[in-house]
């Protein structure tokens, strides 16, 4: 028999094919919601999976997305994405009545925006910053591993703090 699937009344996960910055901003999102479900969409970058594969999921807990009972969703949080076309991995738990949407981005606005209850969205280098600064601003502690997490995030999607979509939050 199969295992039961397991419930997540609060949901965190990102857009497919995932980077650092997603991953990082999924596990940066787990500290400002306590007992969420984590979920990696998952990833065609090799570097990124196989360091996700050996590190990531025994560190963070991550669960995968088709052992969620999505009919327990209550509140889907959403990071490095808006787009509903980007997160087909948890597509059943949109259709849950009452169900609260919190986004994080740094992307531009599109036409396949998902509605949200909260959305913060800033036009910075990564989705990890914004969170981070969210964490600080609420005095959180993080672990060494979560730091380096967040901090690699950071990193790969400013392009090692050289892009011009950079800004001074993202150090």
């Amino acid at each position: 028999t199969l295992p039961p699937l397991i419930p997540a009344p609060i949901l965190i996960t990102g857009h497919a094919n995932a980077d650092f910055d997603c991953l990082a901003a999924i596990v940066a999102a787990s500290k400002l919601y306590d007992n969420a479900v984590l979920v990696f969409p998952g990833s065609q970058e090799a570097n990124l999976r196989n360091f996700f594969i050996e590190s990531a999921t025994y560190l963070f807990n991550f669960k995968d997305a088709k052992d969620i009972d999505y009919s327990t969703v209550k509140t889907l949080v959403v990071v490095d994405t808006r787009r509903r076309d980007r997160i087909s991995h948890v597509a059943p738990a949109l259709e849950n009545a009452d169900l609260e949407i919190h986004l994080y981005d740094h992307h531009p606005d599109s036409e396949d925006d998902l509605p949200a209850t909260l959305s913060v969205v800033k036009p910075w280098g990564s989705a990890t910053s914004i969170i981070t600064l969210l964490i600080k601003e609420k005095g959180l502690s993080i672990t060494p591993e979560e730091a380096t997490m967040l901090g690699l995030g950071i990193y790969e999607d400013t392009g090692s703090f050289s892009f011009n979509s950079t800004t001074e939050h993202d150090f």
